[in-house]
């Protein structure tokens, strides 16, 4: 027997919720932005013939919604590489468990093969002498 173990535990990861979870965030993001750019449009055409005091606050509120809706919008396509960096990365580790498994049976039929062959071969002599 290898004088080695693999991780014979499965990683542990639902890729399914990852996957929905990338999915929905990434939807998430395009909303707002689209949003965001509508938001941007209707705007503007109210404010080619405002003025005075309340243009102003609208303005600095505009500004204010504006950013923070972009500013959602990439920290929720940020997450989604997160996770779909994690889900990458947990597939990553599985495929190379599953390899240290394979090279570990392989390693074992390979020392049978040979204490197989030595005993065959001390059988022979035996019979010999």
């Amino acid at each position: 027997m290898p004088n080695w173990q693999p991780n014979w535990e499965n990683v542990v990861w639902n890729w399914g919720a990852a996957n929905d979870a990338v999915a929905a965030l990434n939807r998430a993001a395009g909303t707002l932005e689209n949003s965001t750019v509508e938001r941007g449009n209707f705007a503007s055409s109210a404010q080619r013939e405002w003025r005075g005091r309340f243009r102003e606050e609208f303005d600095v509120d505009l500004d204010r919604l504006e950013g923070r809706g972009m500013s959602l919008a990439a920290e929720y396509r940020a997450l989604a590489n997160r996770i779909a960096a994690a889900s990458a990365a947990a597939r990553a580790e599985q495929s190379r468990r599953e390899r240290d498994r394979e090279r570990w049976w392989q390693e074992k039929r390979e020392e049978e093969r040979r204490e197989r062959e030595e005993r065959e071969r001390r059988e022979r002599e035996r019979r010999r002498n």
